[in-house]
């Protein structure tokens, strides 16, 4: 890569989610670049359209070019490919059984399974299957980030029927109150709502707005206890951290040492009644550490 590129690229690379405006000087300071220098490139810059500058403020912004970069580049992802890798970790690891599933109207659809096999409870996911959107954690994760006017669409759409007495919620406001928790989370875990006797803990994977793409869960029999919650979101959510970053979605919180409160606790829905879990001291912040060690956005 020549000099010239790679200086441009320095500049570009300065801006961040905490630094999106930035004065010449402290590009020139962050980026170690001599103010001298820095000029003829932020000028070069500006006519292609990558930055704009404010004229009260003498500040600089990335520019509609890099919009339109940012577009290209998200329509040539796959999440589907970006998740399957994932998928086959999880399953290797664990055993459950692991799905990436959509939105598809108002249910959600599976993509792509790994399936546990020889269990006697009907949990096998298989591609091709639905379910109503607003039962499960699979549904609810994609509900809890598709943004509030898609939600209210959906809803509004759809009757809230019971799946599994008395564990479906069909009350809207409690339901509504339920996706607000879980956007809160970032993940939710549920037992026997969808197929009794099973469990399922999921978690979106956002796009560069911050709205589910999609949602990784896994699941399994509840046999001899809860499973191994902690262990199991904190390899999820590194997961859907990684795929979410390189879809081009940026969590602020990290940037700004929130992290550590970005999952405190998940909800347990099982018989009935709201029970909490709260995760052992450092899961969120190894599951976060992963990601950036391997070049992930978290």
């Amino acid at each position: 890569m020549s000099k010239i590129v790679s200086k441009a690229l320095d500049i570009l690379s300065t801006f961040s989610v905490d630094h999106p405006s930035l004065r010449s000087d402290e590009l020139a300071r962050i980026g170690k670049i001599p103010l001298s220098t820095i000029y003829r490139f932020l000028n070069s810059l500006i006519k292609a359209g990558y930055l704009t500058k404010d004229p009260s403020t003498l500040a600089y912004r990335l520019g509609p070019a890099i919009l339109r970069l940012a577009r290209v580049a998200e329509a040539g992802l796959d999440f589907r490919m970006l998740a399957i890798p994932w998928m086959e970790e999880l399953y290797n690891k664990n055993g459950e059984t692991i799905y990436l599933v959509v939105r598809s109207g108002d249910s959600w659809l599976c993509l792509e399974s790994r399936m546990r096999a020889g269990v006697g409870i009907r949990l096998l996911v298989r591609p091709g299957e639905t379910a109503p959107i607003h039962v499960g954690c699979p549904g609810k994760v994609l509900l809890a980030f598709l943004g509030d006017i898609e939600t209210n669409d959906i809803l509004n759409s759809i009757q809230l029927g019971k799946i599994t007495p008395p564990l479906t919620i069909a009350d809207r406001q409690k339901l509504l109150k339920q996706l607000s928790d879980i956007r809160a989370r970032g993940c939710h875990y549920s037992q026997g709502e969808y197929v009794p006797g099973a469990w399922g803990l999921g978690a979106p994977i956002l796009n560069a707005h911050g709205m589910a793409e999609a949602a990784i869960v896994i699941s399994g029999v509840l046999q001899g206890g809860k499973p191994p919650i902690d262990e199991l979101a904190e390899q999820l959510l590194e997961a859907t951290w990684d795929i979410s970053g390189k879809l081009g979605y940026v969590n602020q919180a990290s940037s700004r040492k929130e992290k550590k409160n970005r999952f405190p606790r998940l909800e347990i829905q099982a018989n009935g009644k709201s029970k909490t879990n709260r995760y052992r001291k450092g899961v969120i912040l190894k599951a976060k550490n992963r990601v950036l060690e391997n070049g992930g956005k978290v």
